[in-house]
């Protein structure tokens, strides 16, 4: 009969901590692996959306996904910030009321839509042109006027043309014949429409981390 055998592995000294650190290298680098492709994914595919909605580059530019830590680093708790640089882009996202305090004024299309890069606000265009009146109506919305310069021809016939910040400009700044054009309308409310997917795209790619770390491990 045989007798009992007992066996035991001993291993060198720090092997086995080496090989803890270098599975643990592995499975950090998939994990950073994995967020970083969720994070490329949500953000091509936000962006995407975004301009389907109709809304320019730059808007869609805005969206952003940050994946930390940074630096080139790997950590198996890799995370990612999904944001937008635009303050009031989350409207579009839900839908809702927006509301005037006490008013929204909002530009007229004959306006110009633009100040340089800006969006064109009324407290830009006092800033950067000139000063802006009011036009009370009765009955419908108020207006914010401006002055702009015209020619003699345009004065005798009575057409403005077109509206643009270098004309305004002239017009604010005095001297020669001029007219006033209303650039704003004021409302109480606006009630915009959900035009974005973006929640439901990160969530599409955050429920597939699984398989973009699987996807990463097999690269290693």
């Amino acid at each position: 009969m045989v007798g009992k055998l007992r066996f035991r592995m001993t291993a060198p000294a720090g092997a086995f901590e080496r090989a803890m650190q270098r599975n643990q290298g592995i499975m950090a680098k998939a994990a950073q692996g994995a967020m970083n492709q969720a994070a490329t994914n949500i953000k091509r595919e936000g962006r995407a959306d975004i301009k389907g909605a109709g809304f320019s580059n730059r808007f869609a530019n805005s969206f952003r996904a940050n994946v930390y830590p940074k630096g080139g680093q790997a950590s198996v708790g890799a995370a990612a910030l999904i944001f937008d640089t635009i303050k009031y882009a989350d409207i579009f996202e839900t839908g809702g009321s927006v509301h005037g305090k006490p008013m929204l004024w909002l530009p007229l299309p004959t306006a110009p839509k633009r100040i340089g890069r800006q969006r064109m606000t009324p407290a830009l265009y006092i800033r950067q042109i000139g000063p802006l009146f009011t036009i009370n109506r009765e009955g419908k919305p108020p207006l914010l006027a401006a002055n702009i310069g015209i020619s003699a021809r345009q004065r005798a016939s009575g057409s403005v043309g077109k509206i643009t910040n270098a004309r305004l400009r002239k017009g604010a700044a005095g001297g020669g014949p001029k007219q006033v054009v209303p650039l704003f309308v004021g409302v109480d409310d606006v009630t915009l429409k959900k035009r974005f997917n973006l929640r439901r795209i990160t969530a599409a790619n955050a429920a597939k981390l699984g398989q973009y770390f699987a996807e990463n491990l097999k690269d290693e």
